[in-house]
């Protein structure tokens, strides 16, 4: 059974405060998190207030099993939410996912995650190609016309972040793979039994997920002029 923990965002600026001790401090802290859940969902439920991937970020750094989820704030552009969390989910071993309210608005990162595939990466130097171009596409969301990528970070797309969408009563979707009731999911510093939860996993893995499946419609980023009224 996967152990939830919501960490709010003043329980968020006292770890920084913690980590900020030293070294010593920020491994305590790793390995408090590591033992306290499976899966911690960062910031409050409404989706205001600080960017929770910077905090997610310093997280990860300081972690080696733990996933962490954090609930994402819309002044931030989807295009520079989809990649901060595909970098992060490159760098610590697929342990990051997204949580938000909107499931349109998840649905339209999970799409610009399949923008560049990982595995369009060709990398032969002897005949100096890095990338099979053609595979690398822009979107078409038709509830975010304007919204189409390519990002500049590759992503396996058999493996994408999980995006979590918070609802009592909602459905899965294209693009949403976990439907998480909150009211069932305990806040850090209520009764929190630390154990050895064995090895890291990534995060499909920690909710139970098999592969992701492609659902994205669009067309080669580079054929053409492209359009003019997409980022």
């Amino acid at each position: 059974m996967t152990t939830i923990l919501r960490v709010d965002d003043a329980t968020l600026a006292a770890f920084a405060v913690r980590a900020g001790s030293g070294r010593e401090a920020r491994a305590r802290l790793g390995a408090e998190l590591d033992a306290a859940a499976d899966v911690l969902l960062l910031g409050a439920l409404d989706g205001v207030a600080p960017d929770r991937t910077a905090a997610a970020s310093a997280l990860l750094a300081i972690t080696r099993r733990v996933v962490i989820v954090p609930i994402i704030g819309w002044r931030q552009h989807p295009i520079n939410l989809a990649r901060t969390i595909a970098t992060l989910t490159n760098l610590h071993g697929r342990r990051v996912g997204l949580a938000g309210s909107s499931a349109d608005e998840l649905a339209l990162i999970s799409r610009l995650f399949e923008t560049w595939p990982l595995d369009a990466i060709v990398g032969d130097a002897d005949a100096g190609v890095y990338v099979d171009d053609s595979r690398i596409v822009r979107i078409a969301d038709p509830e975010f016309p304007t919204i189409g990528g390519p990002l500049t970070v590759p992503v396996d797309v058999s493996d994408k972040p999980v995006t979590v969408l918070l609802s009592s009563d909602a459905v899965l979707s294209p693009g949403v793979d976990v439907v998480l009731d909150t009211v069932s999911v305990p806040v850090w510093g209520s009764a929190v039994a630390l154990s050895d939860r064995g090895p890291a996993v990534g995060a499909r893995a920690a909710f139970g997920l098999g592969a992701s499946q492609p659902f994205a419609e669009g067309t080669p980023a580079f054929a053409g002029a492209g359009r003019f009224d997409q980022v």
